[in-house]
Order: C-alpha cells, then structure tokens, then sequence
C-alpha cells in the first residue's frame, strides 16, 4: 500500500512538472507566433523560458544525485551518530 501511494505520488509530480514545462513552451510559441514581429509583449519570453527550463533543471538535479548517491549498502554506519556522547569522544579523540 505504501509503495503504490509512492509511486502515486511520483506520477503527480511527473504529470504536474511536465504540464509546468509546457505551459512554458506553448507560453514561448504562442509568443513567437503572435508578437515576435511586433517585439511587444516581451515579459513573456523570460517567463516562458522560466517555465520551460526549471523543470528539467530540477529533474536533471533529481537524476544526477541519484546517480551519486551512496547507498546503505556501500557506506558502513556509523554508531556514533545514535549517542552523542561517543560522538564527542570520537571527535575530540580524532583532534589530539
């Protein structure tokens, strides 16, 4: 049940930063199409280029950390991380 409500949620992000960058997109067309002759209306062009490019930034950003993340398996816990006392040992032990 978890991991559908899960894997729900990662589809709405999805669909949800998807209609983001095509909103973007269509915003950069429609200006190109209706007023790039005229060179008005250019508040829209960084808007839309806005909208267009954040969402891939941030699934690129998303997609690159994933990549290199470490994994539980890879990195050994620590124990001192539960106790903060041993942690203050350690630390303290490690200076000297």
């Amino acid at each position: 049940m978890k991991e559908s409500k899960n894997i729900l949620k990662t589809y709405i992000a999805c669909l949800c930063s998807f209609l983001v960058s095509l909103s973007g997109g269509l915003m950069l067309a429609w200006w190109e199409y209706e007023y790039h002759p005229t060179n008005s209306q250019l508040w829209m062009v960084p808007f839309g280029l806005i909208l267009f490019a954040t969402p891939l930034i941030i699934w690129f950003a998303i997609f690159v950390s994933e990549i290199c993340s470490f994994t539980e398996d890879v990195r050994p816990r620590d124990e001192s991380v539960d106790d903060p006392e041993k942690m203050i040992k350690q630390v303290i032990s490690n200076s000297c």
